[in-house]
């Protein structure tokens, strides 16, 4: 088996059902195998999924979070590469085998592999990013804020390859990775939930001398936005809880723990600026200052 292509799924049928059509529909010249792990989905997915001979079902009974999900899937993985595809994708060209094509002549040591992802208007969205820096908050939430309010920010131009463009990670919804990487470096570590894991891995590559790529070629839809909610609490509490726990859990694994420490002591004083947020509700301001400082563990 050449490419194991790893799905995880959760309450995403809607989604997930035309990402295996496009996979099947642009994806030839190469041997592979999809891999669907389901979370636990209770809009239909396993009646649905358990009668598609296309792929090999995984259900892990309960919601085990992005990266265990995928580390499930790659316990019956059988391809020489991995391909973690988010369920909010569509394959527009040859992705797998352009991909495939690259990481066979590329002259060194590739980590992770990922294109520039589109939406569904063609425009060319988030695909990469630069490695979480403690530092980064104080602009972050702090000085972009000031210069926002007083009209003096300007947005970064984003740099696009013309053809490949080394990268400090490429991001979590396309990731092209040999089988040996992930057995020398390790794959995604267990403690995050989800948000920052595959920045977290990309990073172990680079402690290893890896180097991880955004590549131009393959063409696929990134779908942000429209796959499954959970419903439990405000969008605004999920999401940021979420993302904040994962970028502590990020620093401890990174960096010296003094700094560690030194970071969970000043962030929380500058995540405060969510109450200068007008579309924010006062609960959920509250809310989620009382889950900053209390309920993530040190």
């Amino acid at each position: 088996m050449t490419v194991s292509i790893i799905i995880v799924n959760y309450n995403t049928l809607h989604v997930l059902k035309p990402c295996l059509d496009s996979i099947i529909e642009h994806t030839i010249g190469i041997d592979y195998e999809i891999i669907v792990v389901d979370n636990g989905s209770t809009d239909g997915s396993i009646e649905a999924l358990s009668n598609d001979n296309r792929i090999t079902l995984i259900q892990t009974g309960e919601n085990l979070g992005f990266g265990k999900a995928n580390n499930k899937g790659l316990e019956q993985a059988k391809g020489k590469y991995i391909l973690f595809l988010n369920s909010d994708t569509l394959l527009r060209n040859n992705a797998i085998k352009i991909f495939y094509d690259f990481a066979e002549q590329f002259q060194g040591k590739l980590g992770a592999l990922g294109c520039i992802l589109e939406d569904r208007q063609g425009n060319w969205i988030h695909s990469y990013g630069q490695f979480p820096k403690m530092k980064d908050d104080f602009q972050k939430f702090l000085w972009i804020p000031i210069l926002k309010g007083l009209h003096l920010y300007n947005s970064p131009v984003i740099k696009y390859p013309k053809q490949w463009l080394i990268v400090d990670y490429v991001t979590g919804a396309d990731l092209f990775v040999r089988r040996e990487v992930l057995d020398e470096c390790g794959a995604f570590h267990p403690a995050f939930f989800m948000y920052c894991e595959e920045s977290e891995m990309e990073h172990r590559f680079n402690l290893h001398g890896y180097d991880n790529v955004l590549l131009y070629g393959p063409r696929i839809i990134h779908l942000e936005g429209e796959g499954g909610k959970d419903g439990k609490s405000s969008r605004f509490i999920r999401d940021t809880y979420r993302q904040q726990k994962s970028e502590y859990i990020y620093f401890k694994l990174t960096e010296p723990r003094w700094k560690y420490f030194l970071y969970r002591t000043i962030h929380p004083v500058l995540r405060l600026t969510v109450w200068l947020n007008p579309n924010v509700s006062f609960a959920d301001k509250w809310k989620f200052t009382k889950q900053l400082y209390v309920s993530i563990k040190l």
